[in-house]
């Protein structure tokens, strides 16, 4: 008897001991720390192929692979995850003497459970006696529609003739913002653009993109604004058969029953072309010379109705809107947009064409 009392206390006692995993409580809203890595950061005189972190919890990188990019570059990055470790393989052959590396990984490594991200994973290494301790900081001035997700931001040698191989490279975060840290003391050339089918090679077809060149690497850097264009100028397809219709009825339709305008342009120091459409049906085109005086057109018959004004400053006076250019360094023709006006029957309008914005953007 006294044997069974023993075994039912002890039976007792395990059952007190064993608890389930209590329900509900606060979120995990904390990404996984780091216990070890190698490279320790900044490690000096490190020649080996390998790098490899270890995390305080389990964590995952679904789309790790083509997201990790080395500054410079190193080919064919190969990468493992087991259990809290993520281990990075390498050509050690490849490194160059005397060189800082900077392997980045952004924030596609997570917790497991969460998928908290680590922000800014990278390995920073020298395979000499010293780090590079430069860097420029910088933001995207978007022009345009879009957002900063998959843009890609290169650093390539001042001067260069060729888009590729970047010598450093970034992504910039939801803001536009970008930092490229551990760089020599030199000049670079700062390019940015769109990787649509994320191949890390730029299509100068498809892929918009914008520059800025000649900037310095420094211990503080100054933020730096990097112009970027999705912007295009695009003629509207228009339905032929209602635009000639509408010129048919403006020919014979009585003053009362239309509207009329005199557009106002400011001083420029380059030709205008200037287009202002009423839904699909009408297309006025005005093309003005430059002058350093306001520009005042003669009154144009037109439907009464909403009107959308876009166009270009022609720049080159070469009678077509030219966009960015790296090889002839030049920013692209500045766009005329989001500006509007109405037309009622029986009413003279002066309206104005504000572009004094357009052009103070670009200088």
């Amino acid at each position: 008897m006294i044997r069974f009392v023993h075994i039912a206390a002890l039976i007792a006692m395990v059952s007190c001991a064993v608890q389930s995993k209590p329900e509900g409580g606060p979120k995990d809203e904390l990404p996984p720390e780091i216990i070890t890595q190698q490279p320790d950061a900044g490690a000096l005189n490190y020649t080996d192929g390998v790098a490899w972190v270890v995390f305080d919890e389990y964590i995952q990188g679904n789309s790790l692979r083509g997201n990790i990019s080395s500054s410079p570059p190193l080919e064919n990055i190969e990468f493992e995850i087991k259990g809290k470790k993520l281990s990075l393989n390498w050509d050690p052959d490849e490194l160059l003497e005397e060189t800082t590396y900077r392997i980045s990984l952004g924030d596609q490594i997570g917790d497991l459970n969460e998928n908290n991200r680590v922000q800014n994973l990278e390995f920073v290494w020298s395979t000499g006696s010293s780090i590079d301790s430069m860097q420029i900081n910088g933001h995207v001035n978007q022009k345009g529609e879009g957002t900063f997700e998959g843009l890609s931001i290169w650093l390539l040698p001042n001067r260069s003739d060729s888009i590729h191989n970047p010598m450093f490279s970034a992504a910039p975060n939801k803001e536009g913002y970008f930092t490229l840290k551990y760089l020599p003391a030199d000049t670079f050339d700062l390019f940015v653009f769109q990787d649509l089918n994320f191949d890390k090679v730029w299509n100068d077809e498809n892929e918009s993109f914008g520059f800025l060149k000649e900037v310095a690497s420094e211990i503080d850097s100054q933020l730096v604004e990097v112009n970027y264009f999705t912007e295009k100028f695009v003629m509207p397809e228009l339905d032929t058969l209602a635009v000639d219709s509408v010129h048919l009825f403006l020919d014979s339709a009585a003053e009362n029953m239309l509207g009329l305008v005199s557009y106002i342009l400011p001083p420029s120091a380059s030709n205008v072309k200037v287009f202002a459409i009423n839904g699909d049906i009408e297309l006025i085109d005005l093309s003005i010379k430059a002058g350093s005086d306001t520009t005042y057109t003669d009154y144009q018959r037109c439907l009464p109705g909403k009107y959308e004004v876009f166009g270009y400053i022609d720049e080159n006076n070469n009678g077509k809107w030219d966009g960015p250019s790296w090889e002839l360094n030049f920013l692209g023709e500045p766009l005329i947009s989001g500006q509007s006006f109405e037309v009622k029957a029986n009413w003279e309008l002066d309206q104005p064409i504000n572009y004094d914005n357009s052009i103070k953007d670009e200088e």
